[in-house]
Formats: C-alpha cells, structure tokens, sequence
C-alpha cells in the first residue's frame, strides 16, 4: 500500500498506464545491467496536489522489494502534473544510481524526508513492501480494492489538466516520455549531488 505523505491527500487516481509502462522501459534500458535478473515495478499515485511514485526492485527468491519513493506537490492551477512525474523520475533516477554505485549498501530514509531538487522540493523515502503480497493478501481476505473507494472521477483529472487512459489511447506528444534520448537521465551526476 502506498502511503501519501499529506494527510489531506485522500481521493487519487493510478499514474497512466502508459505513464507506467514508458518509466519502466526507460529504468531497464538505463539500469540493464544492474536489473539483469531482476523484477522492476512502477506504481505512482496522483493527488489532488501531491504527486506519489514508487519504482521497486525485486530479486529472484527474496520477499521484500527495494522500493524508491517520492513525493512533490502539483499545482491544479498550473497544470504541472506531467512536469512533476518527470522530476519524480529523475529523483529516483538519481537515488537508484546512488544506490547501485555504492553496492547497494547505501542508507536512504524510511520516513519522508525533504530535499531540494531541481529548484523545487520533493520528499524521498524508501520501504521494503512487497505490492505483490499485499494484494494477494487482500484478494485472500476478500478486501475491497482501495481504488474503487478513493479514486478520483475522470472529470476531476481532466480538472487537474491528465486525461485518464480508460481506451487505452496513446498519449499525446506532449505527454510522451522521450525513451530513444532519455532527457530524465541527463546529468544525473549532478543532480544525485542534489540530494545531499
């Protein structure tokens, strides 16, 4: 289950599927070697002003996923959400490549904790969760799937300037994540500077 960091943050909608499925083969074309073998997921959250991704990793026969997550703020009044889901996944872009290069011995927060980054402040956590266990174990229980309470209306997205994917439609180019010259990629030395 993913945990907004705001408490007023109740109603969400799931990150486009096409969002989702863009960041993945954006990670796995930039992370090949260190995933080779590994599971990638991408979940993410949209908010009525926060924005919540998570990109997890998970190891043949282990239970726990290394999971990346941020939160920043979206503007309803701006439209800047698809902005933001970039900045989302540079940041943890940046932490991932930290994570990698200091043999996955680096220490990332378990709380929400602020940072700047890319002259706005995001918040960075890390959790363990498994998503595929939970929701077995939900489905096991016989609980409601969350989203069918809490999910916000198609009208109230196209407020907030997203288009929900309900006919699987492609996105428009504005909404496209370049994956053939990642820009979210670029620099990434610099930016994991950052973060500290």
């Amino acid at each position: 289950m993913m945990i907004p960091r705001k408490k007023e943050s109740k109603k969400w909608t799931d990150l486009p599927k096409e969002f989702s499925t863009q960041i993945k083969t954006v990670f796995e074309g930039n992370f090949k070697t260190q995933l080779d073998g590994k599971k990638l997921l991408v979940q993410g959250r949209i908010y009525q002003n926060e924005i919540l991704l998570r990109v997890g990793i998970n190891r043949p026969g282990e239970l726990r996923y290394q999971n990346f997550e941020v939160s920043l703020d979206h503007s309803k009044i701006k439209q800047d959400a698809i902005s933001q889901i970039h900045i989302a996944v540079d940041a943890i872009a940046s932490l991932m490549v930290e994570y990698f290069e200091n043999e996955e011995g680096h220490e990332m927060p378990f709380v929400w904790q602020e940072y700047p980054f890319e002259k706005q402040k995001l918040w960075l956590q890390y959790s363990s969760v498994n998503p595929d266990l939970e929701e077995e174990a939900n489905r096991l229980l016989g609980l409601e799937n969350e989203a069918a309470l809490l999910k916000e209306t198609a009208e109230q997205m196209e407020d907030l300037g997203l288009e929900t994917a309900e006919d699987d439609e492609p996105m428009t180019e504005e909404e496209e994540i370049d994956t053939k010259t990642p820009q979210i990629f670029g620099g990434r030395k610099k930016k994991k500077d950052d973060l500290h």
